[in-house]
């Protein structure tokens, strides 16, 4: 007898948490589509969760857990595994201390709920060094907005007037603006401009295209800001009652040093076309603006987030309708207080305090330092969950020596991940499908809790959360972590909001915990140290930073390099991949089968490069080949080379150095290089 049943949970293919509904026939999965009862994505489904099923079933899964020995890997069974694992990390905190083991989370644990009981273990087990993805992506734009106004903002699409979208192509990567919404805005004949070197998929459907030499962000910021303030286009009221230090910065700005005409040659963008996207923004009531990651991988990345976040701010479009919106979280219980505090400092902290206070954890770009040159001190340990610092991190050859050099290195993952050639110990984890697990949805402007419901039994693995949970209890660390199952976590980690797992399961997996307000600054004011809008940041100048956000060397950081002449922007998503996942899944393989390196028609012919043709690129941090895609769509001073190939890393040709001052991330936009024919 077939049984059929429809499922509602959450997409975990990347980390926006669509809503979709799995159809399970006798037990196993069979269909997949968009909850069309979910307020984000309303049934809409992009390419990766289409695929989803063909990720559920890849045959590249690791089924058992896998111990290297004599440079083989053999299969063993869960309880033989946790034994190693639990043995191995005592021996390091006997023989090195807690703090010798570190531990990175990558993009496929997600940032929530797993992330949550990471940490609680490595609070138990003693070490400061636990760390995530937040090293390397987004945090840059949750501090730049912390530092300025006290929290984050997203765009209010669906009420907005007038749309700019900064260093982003949500056409393709998870940013949280949707193909669906930006053809609803166009329907209603609401303007889009959009900054990017490159015409990506978004910006051909944007009114404006502002294509910006890599890394000139902040220029750019300034030279429209020059225009709102010249032609009095900013908000009076609320600048006068809800900014701090806007009249030096006013006074800065209105130099003729920052006039689009002036900035034309640094930027790469027509002077008319800024004037004309600068009053759009600031006549437009309300207005939004979106950011990417296109924004966070630069030497003053924050820096540049703060200026479009003193935009926002000084043209009145925070918290209001249409506006960028401010989402209160709830009141879910915290599990990662030290137990106790570490005896010894994260690593990171000394040299990006900021980042480091502000995330509550290390900087992972921080742990290959340790490793090999022991400093701040020895890194002898590690664990990977759902990572791959090898093809993410910068400086790929560095990354890899670091992890030979390790005495014990565990990875978990739902396949066998590039990092796991050199590990010690490897566990499978389960897919979305196969585990229970809550949601918080503010980075989707929702005030909303929803539940990624397990679908089936896991096929292989076991549920992220349940391996910590068995990992702690080996170690002696049981009392800590008394759940059985995810779903007992979960009533939990909800119980101070009256809510529990069951009570998430008939709601249809869907909790709104607060109905949406605005202007709720007028009540409770800013979360800075002066309740306003810091545009003179105080928290900075208590640091030790410069509190303004008009940099002395900002127009004169820019030289020739003859020989490295054209600009690499690295790291953009490819619609089916997210990071380095996917590649292992037919139907999404097809849709972008190879590496290629974007490159105009022009500068491609000066070097003597035909479409297709392998070539190399390299700059002074090493050197890859693929092949050339030659488009128009680039800058003619501009290379492009997506993220998360194995067989062309981009981050080959990265490095660690010059790294944003407040954030600690590296520069992968903006780097140096040139191209040869082969």
């Amino acid at each position: 007898m077939t049984m059929l049943q429809d499922i509602p949970t959450i997409c975990r293919m990347c980390e926006q948490g669509c809503g979709m509904v799995v159809t399970v026939e006798n037990g196993r999965p069979v269909k997949v589509k968009g909850s069309k009862n979910h307020p984000y994505n309303q049934g809409w489904l992009c390419a990766k969760g289409r695929a989803s099923l063909d990720f559920f079933y890849s045959p590249e899964r690791l089924t058992s857990p896998l111990i290297k020995k004599e440079g083989k890997f053999v299969a063993v069974e869960w309880e033989q595994a946790l034994d190693f694992a639990a043995r191995k990390l005592q021996n390091l905190k006997d023989r090195h201390g807690p703090q010798s083991l570190a531990i990175y989370h990558g993009e496929g644990t997600g940032h929530q709920e797993i992330k949550s009981f990471i940490k609680r273990f490595a609070n138990v087990f003693g070490t400061p060094n636990f760390s995530g993805v937040g090293s390397i992506c987004n945090e840059a734009r949750t501090l730049g907005e912390k530092i300025t106004y006290g929290a984050v903002t997203r765009p209010d699409i669906s009420n907005t007037g007038f749309m700019l979208i900064w260093g982003a192509n949500p056409f393709v990567s998870h940013e949280p603006v949707l193909p669906r919404d930006i053809a609803r805005l166009k329907k209603r004949g609401i303007l889009i401009a959009l900054v990017d070197p490159r015409k990506t998929e978004t910006a051909a459907k944007a009114d404006f295209h502002l294509a910006l030499k890599p890394g000139r962000d902040e220029i750019l910021l300034l030279n429209m800001m020059h225009v709102i303030f010249r032609e009095e286009l900013w908000d009076r009221a609320f600048t006068e009652h809800w900014v701090h230090g806007f009249a030096p910065f006013f006074e800065a700005v209105i130099q003729d040093r920052f006039s689009p005409e002036k900035g034309e040659p640094l930027t790469g963008v027509d002077a008319e076309l800024v004037r004309t996207v600068a009053r759009l923004y600031g006549k437009t009531k309300p207005a939004s603006a979106a950011m990417g990651n296109g924004l966070d991988h630069h030497t003053f990345g924050v820096n540049a987030i703060r200026l479009l976040a003193i935009m926002k701010a000084v043209t009145g479009n925070l918290d209001i309708p249409g506006g960028d919106l401010f989402t209160p979280r709830p009141k879910i219980k915290d599990i990662t207080s030290p137990l106790p505090s570490p005896s010894v400092p994260p690593l990171g902290s000394k040299e990006f305090p900021f980042f480091c206070k502000m995330r509550k954890e290390a900087r992972a770009l921080s742990i290959p330092e340790a490793i090999l040159d022991e400093h701040p001190y020895p890194i002898k340990g590690m664990i990977i969950a759902g990572g791959n610092t090898t093809v993410e991190w910068p400086d790929s050859n560095r990354v890899r020596k670091a992890l030979k050099k390790l005495e014990f290195l565990m990875v978990i993952d739902v396949v066998r991940s590039p990092d796991c050639e050199y590990a010690d110990l490897i566990l499978p984890a389960s897919t979305f499908f196969e585990r229970d697990e809550h949601r918080v949805n503010v980075y989707l402007n929702l005030a909303h809790i929803t539940l990624r419901r397990q679908a089936v039994k896991p096929l292989y693995g076991l549920p992220d959360q349940m391996i910590w949970v068995k990992l702690a209890k080996a170690m002696g660390f049981g009392e800590y972590f008394p759940w059985q199952t995810c779903s007992e976590a979960i009533d939990y980690l909800l119980s101070d909001l009256g809510l529990s797992y069951e009570a998430l399961v008939s709601r249809g997996g869907l909790y709104e915990y607060e109905k949406r307000t605005y202007r709720k600054y007028e009540t409770q004011g800013f979360s800075t140290p002066t309740g306003k809008v810091e545009i003179l940041s105080e928290s900075l100048r208590a640091g030790g930073y410069d509190p303004s956000p008009v940099r002395d060397t900002v127009l004169h950081s820019w030289g020739e390099d003859k020989a490295f002449p054209l600009v690499l922007t690295t790291g953009a998503n490819l619609l089916p991949y997210l990071h380095w996942q996917y590649r292992y899944i037919p139907k999404l393989r097809k849709l972008a089968p190879e590496p290629l390196f974007e490159v105009h028609p022009q500068t491609a012919l000066e070097w003597g490069i035909e479409d297709r043709e392998t070539a190399e690129v390299r700059n002074a941090n090493g050197k890859i080949r693929l092949k050339a895609h030659v488009t128009e769509k680039i800058r003619p001073d501009t290379i492009h080379i997506p993220q998360g190939w194995e067989e062309a890393n981009a981050n080959e040709l990265s490095s660690g150095e010059s790294p944003d001052p407040i954030s600690g991330f590296p520069n992968l936009k903006s780097l140096r290089c040139r191209i040869e024919k082969i």
